[in-house]
């Protein structure tokens, strides 16, 4: 399904935040986030391609685009305003922790 990037987010400032202030140290994979509690938990492969400026693609089969999880859909754009371009696995667990990792087989 295609996902539109966010255009204003808490969550893709409050990543960004974390970056420019080195508590993602060194950008290594896969970054770590930690953003407030709550939000919808889950681990989606998406693909950023810089052919698409406006959305990516999800591995996630839901008939409503807008129940897309917000801090999964912020790490996307985050991913992208940065130039990182491919296929990710980006997770979210319900105590505010944020992974994205590479995903070279295109798995979540």
């Amino acid at each position: 399904m295609r996902i539109p990037f966010v255009t204003r987010s808490r969550f893709l400032q409050l990543i960004e935040d974390q970056v420019v202030s080195g508590r993602i140290s060194g950008l290594g994979w896969p970054l770590e986030v930690r953003l407030d509690e709550g939000g919808y938990p889950g681990r989606i492969s998406v693909e950023i391609d810089p052919e698409h400026a406006a959305d990516f693609e999800a591995a996630w089969e839901r008939s409503d685009p807008t129940r897309f999880p917000q801090r999964i859909r912020a790490a996307a754009t985050w991913l992208r305003n940065h130039g990182h371009f491919g296929t990710f696995v980006i997770g979210h667990a319900h105590d505010g922790s944020l992974m994205i990792a590479h995903d070279e087989d295109g798995n979540p």
